[in-house]
């Protein structure tokens, strides 16, 4: 199983602004805050009217254009910086997944294109993702060209009544979030490294990394596809 590029990338940059790895199971939190402009506020019973709420008592005018519904997690991200919610309520590894998600959406939705686009634009580009202008001729040529998406950040909390993504985009954002949250908390190589079993993958990841059983589940099923052997017994050459 090779990791994308994408994804090994940004958690290298990750833990190179958080300073140091952390052990397993993995917290995030202390990474989150040293690493990234980041601030983590939990709420009971999380929901968006509860987001608004916080973020009006708090002085920050923001419109969240979605209707009311409650949330496992949330990021807000505005200039540069941003706060992600988590719902007080939840086990400690829902809350530890939960973050890391938001913390991928925030390096790969938020921080990467903004960063790809500086390196190619300038500075000045930054005034277009925050809403203060929008693109020049020349740079939306030059987004064009470069591939460089240069536009002010959208949300992606679209759902349809049953709480699922309703639309494609919503998807794949989400997905590519979920992988990065995994290769933050629990990498794909020294997790292979330990040579397990499909059977007992899941309750590896739940035990030693501390993920939680859906996502547990998810995530092996990336990481030894159904029909694929566990690398410990290619090694030996031997078949199931």
């Amino acid at each position: 199983m090779n990791t994308p590029l994408w994804v090994s990338e940004l958690a290298a940059a990750f833990w190179e602004q958080a300073g140091e790895e952390e052990p397993f199971p993995r917290d995030l939190r202390r990474g989150v805050v040293l690493g990234l402009p980041l601030s983590v506020v939990t709420i009971p019973a999380l929901s968006v009217g509860g987001v608004r709420r916080w973020l009006a008592r708090n002085g920050v005018n923001l419109v969240i254009a979605a209707p009311e519904r409650s949330l496992r997690a949330c990021l807000v991200a505005r200039f540069g910086r941003g706060i992600v919610f988590l719902d007080a309520a939840d086990p400690p590894d829902e809350q530890r997944f939960s973050l890391a998600h938001e913390a991928a959406h925030y390096l790969r939705d938020y921080w990467k294109p903004r960063q790809e686009a500086v390196k190619g634009l300038g500075p000045g580009v930054l005034e277009v993702f925050d809403g203060r202008r929008v693109p020049s001729p020349a740079e939306q040529v030059h987004s064009l060209l470069a591939r460089i998406p240069v536009e002010a950040h959208l949300h992606l909390m679209e759902r349809s009544p049953e709480g699922f993504a309703s639309d494609c985009r919503v998807r794949y954002a989400e997905a590519q979030a979920d992988r990065l949250a995994f290769e933050l908390l629990a990498p794909a190589e020294h997790v292979l490294a330990g040579s397990p079993e499909r059977d007992h993958l899941v309750e590896v990841l739940c035990r030693v990394y501390g993920l939680p059983r859906a996502p547990a589940q998810q995530y092996a099923s990336t990481l030894l596809p159904e029909g694929e052997q566990s690398p410990w017994l290619l090694r030996l050459g031997l078949r199931r």
